[in-house]
């Protein structure tokens, strides 16, 4: 059965390093996120379109950066990064790896998600995150004005499951069919294969040309035309499946299939009233 969840992730933008205030090394902190500029794709009445795309997600790896002059509120982005790829990636050591992983991940021709919130490491157990079927629907996000009267859920990434890979966290070989995703996102959460067997998905993101039920992966994006101020992540609030003041374990709903396409072409339409398009297919530069 299909499920809609939301799944909260850490809100807080990533600063530039402290002495080159206009780079961000690889993050070996908290996961952050980034207000991005990156070459992608884009729905235009009901057609795929290129070009440059800013948007609000997750990249762990290195960006440069600029200042945006001002910020409308608190919730716009201070901060705009271009995402690259280094040639010679980090090695980290031991299970806990000290480079964070990319995840979920929207560059490339597909999204993905392997591993956030699908197991707890104390008890060696797996969520419901471990077990979704196709068609069903993730929200990443974050809550905003956490813990007061007017907080609300703020998206930055729709995920719509189109099909998985099943992998076991002991096997040395596990993805290896993924090439570079899986060096620079799969190896950083673990470097060293475990030592206990546990099978998790890596999911992949249903894309325009290969829908699930008409839908698509997406993250709300704007076309870039040197604007000199960004925008905001999309605000859900006082909706159906959505908490506004959600913690740390997401909201998990089972629904008809039908229901699913509902939501989806609910939030579709509150994207476009916010003057986003869905954006896709992301690009990083490799150095």
């Amino acid at each position: 059965m299909p499920k809609i969840i939301q799944f909260t992730h850490p809100g807080p933008e990533h600063k530039p390093d402290l002495k080159n205030g206009n780079h961000k090394s690889w993050n070996t902190g908290n996961h952050k996120r980034k207000f991005l500029l990156s070459k992608g794709s884009y729905v235009d009445n009901d057609k795929l379109k290129e070009g440059n795309l800013i948007f609000w997600g997750e990249w762990e790896p290195p960006s440069y950066v600029t200042e945006f002059e001002y910020q409308e509120t608190k919730f716009f982005p201070k901060w705009l990064h271009k995402p690259y790829l280094p040639k010679i990636l980090p090695n980290p050591n031991g299970y806990q790896a000290s480079f964070q992983n990319t995840d979920p991940c929207v560059f490339g021709d597909s999204f993905k998600y392997f591993v956030c919130k699908q197991f707890k490491p104390k008890n060696k157990s797996l969520t419901a995150l471990a077990k979704l079927d196709k068609g069903s629907i993730i929200l990443f996000g974050s809550t905003a004005n956490q813990n007061k009267a007017n907080a609300f859920f703020q998206l930055d990434t729709f995920f719509v499951v189109s099909e998985y890979i099943e992998y076991d966290i002991s096997d040395p070989n596990a993805l290896s069919e993924l090439g570079t995703y899986r060096d620079f996102v799969f190896k950083m959460a673990f470097p060293q294969p475990s030592d206990y067997s546990l099978k998790l998905r890596l999911y992949i993101g249903a894309t325009f040309n290969n829908p699930i039920n008409g839908m698509y992966s997406f993250s709300p994006a704007k076309i870039w035309k040197n604007q000199e101020v960004g925008f905001p992540r999309i605000p859900l609030k006082d909706m159906d499946y959505i908490t506004n003041n959600l913690n740390a374990a997401p909201k998990i709903s089972s629904v008809s299939i039908n229901q699913v396409k509902d939501f989806w072409n609910k939030i579709v339409e509150i994207i476009r009233d916010n003057d986003c398009v869905e954006g896709m297919r992301f690009n990083y530069e490799e150095e």
